[in-house]
């Protein structure tokens, strides 16, 4: 387990301890946030200080926000906020704030005491004012964590019963992108389907806080069962494997994007919708709407991205394996990405568009091997690593005690 928030040295008469930072869901509408009771315990902060001396306020940041702005408008110094700056740019930098996330300022006899950003569900940083310097760490939140069952048989949509059966949003999309090489959320479901999710219920402070990872998973496709158990490596990487300890994730996504249906199939012989003339359709396009978000079906590296002729606005990428994809027709390009940009599988890399040679919104996604055009929904894609020879074993024993004890 994570160790508890470090407790703050004694430098001074006073002493403060924090205790425990959670994840936050959702985005704070307010300027000032409300308190989150299930987000923080009212014991989160433990000091040697009269309670009615200290005081805790929290902000969500906001769009436009600076750590420089935030800490002006709790009334810290502008050559303390330099301070902080500079000390804490080791541990992590402040210009990466995000907008949603949570900072908590911490007074003491009115005066500043320390100041906590949560980076992630699994981190906060925390800068302690000692003596007229500041003090910054990273720590780790630790979470009392419980193995938690939810089923459910598909009725209406996976989100709705799967939400119904008890899992939020964070495990309904974790479900689905485990599972998402070998099924199709878009258009595979059918009523009658079913899962069985072992995942991480997780506490702090005896509070409930947002669900941790999956843990094993069964879902059952069309009569097919597919199942998925989660394996934590000795770098600390969790990845997915089915029962026999391969792989589920792909080289390759089955699609690079959430769309509507395929509006033209891979084949030799079609009509050009625009040009009314029999061609060959080496490609899939998904209908979705403008502005959709495109990603990129595997790592590589982009080798063009502009406009293209007919193509419109283009991005490809080369793979390992003299692959190469093709995204056509976008509305824009995404932020960074350009030739030469390295890009990770799942990475955003442009939006739905029209451009070029359309007749309404969709992606034209192509694929090659060593030049030879490929039907995405068909080829034979290459796997995803199986679990080193190593750490079968131990993989092996801890599925099977999950196993034997929720399934």
């Amino acid at each position: 387990m994570n160790r508890r928030y470090t407790k703050y040295k004694s430098r001074k008469p006073l002493v403060f301890i924090i205790l425990a930072v959670v994840l936050l869901s959702g985005l704070f509408s307010t300027l000032y946030a409300k308190r989150n009771t299930t987000a923080y315990s009212k014991n989160s902060i433990e000091t040697e200080v009269p309670e009615d001396t200290r005081e805790v306020k929290e902000y969500s940041v906001q769009s436009g926000d600076t750590f420089s702005t935030i800490m002006e408008s709790f009334g810290v110094l502008g050559s303390d906020i330099n301070q902080m700056l500079a000390v804490s740019s080791q541990v992590y930098d402040f210009t990466k704030i995000k907008t949603g996330q949570l900072f908590k300022v911490i007074f003491a006899q009115n005066a500043f005491a320390a100041v906590e950003y949560v980076v992630t569900d699994h981190e906060v940083v925390t800068i302690e004012k000692d003596g007229e310097s500041f003090v910054a760490e990273k720590s780790n939140i630790e979470y009392d964590v419980k193995p938690e069952v939810a089923e459910a048989t598909i009725t209406s949509s996976l989100f709705l019963d799967a939400s119904s059966a008890g899992l939020e949003d964070k495990t309904i999309m974790e479900l689905a992108e485990i599972f998402g090489w070998d099924i199709d959320f878009a258009t595979d479901i059918r009523e009658g389907d079913s899962f069985r999710v072992l995942y991480e219920k997780r506490y702090l402070d005896g509070e409930p806080a947002k669900p941790g990872k999956i843990l094993v998973a069964r879902f059952e496709n069309q009569g097919e069962p597919y199942w998925a158990v989660a394996y934590e490596d000795a770098s600390g990487n969790v990845k997915y494997y089915d029962r026999d300890g391969n792989s589920l994730a792909r080289q390759f996504l089955k699609s690079p994007l959430t769309y509507k249906y395929i509006s033209t199939q891979y084949t030799n012989s079609r009509i050009n919708p625009v040009t009314k003339t029999v061609d060959t359709h080496r490609a899939i396009d998904y209908a979705s709407p403008a502005g959709t978000p495109i990603v990129a079906s595997a790592d590589g590296v982009v080798i063009y991205a502009d406009w293209k002729g007919g193509y419109g606005i283009d991005v490809e990428i080369n793979h390992e394996g003299s692959y190469r994809t093709l995204y056509a027709h976008l509305s824009r390009i995404a932020k960074g990405i350009k030739n030469g940009t390295k890009v990770k599988q799942g990475q955003v890399i442009g939006y739905v568009g029209s451009t070029g040679i359309s007749t309404g919104p969709h992606l034209h996604f192509a694929m090659y091997k060593n030049g030879t055009a490929l039907n995405p929904l068909t080829a034979d894609l290459p796997p995803g690593r199986a679990i080193d020879t190593e750490s079968k074993a131990d993989f092996n024993s801890k599925k099977d005690k999950l196993m034997s004890e929720w399934f």
